[in-house]
């Protein structure tokens, strides 16, 4: 019962909305996330240069243009890569 005393139609869906989040990633994010990966391809020349052109390269794929997008759907799709494995 409700704090009017009508009962509530229980076949009435509630109503889900998306959750307050930022899709902006930070500088200090993406900084550390360039650096892990250059870490986990060791030392080169040139290395540092190319991995912020592909960097570049994916943000320039998405629909925002953006290393925020680019780095947010890899997050997602990591994600969801985990969340279907657990299926197995």
């Amino acid at each position: 019962m409700s704090n009017d005393g009508k009962e509530r139609d229980v076949f009435n869906p509630l109503h889900v909305v998306d959750a307050k989040v930022s899709w902006e990633i930070g500088d200090e994010l993406i900084n550390a996330v360039v650096t892990a990966a250059v870490w986990s391809e060791g030392q080169r020349p040139g290395l540092w240069k190319d991995m912020i052109a592909a960097v570049r390269r994916g943000a320039a794929r998405t629909k925002d243009g953006t290393v925020s997008a680019f780095l947010f759907r890899a997050m997602v799709d990591r994600l969801l890569e985990e969340f279907h494995a657990a299926d197995t």
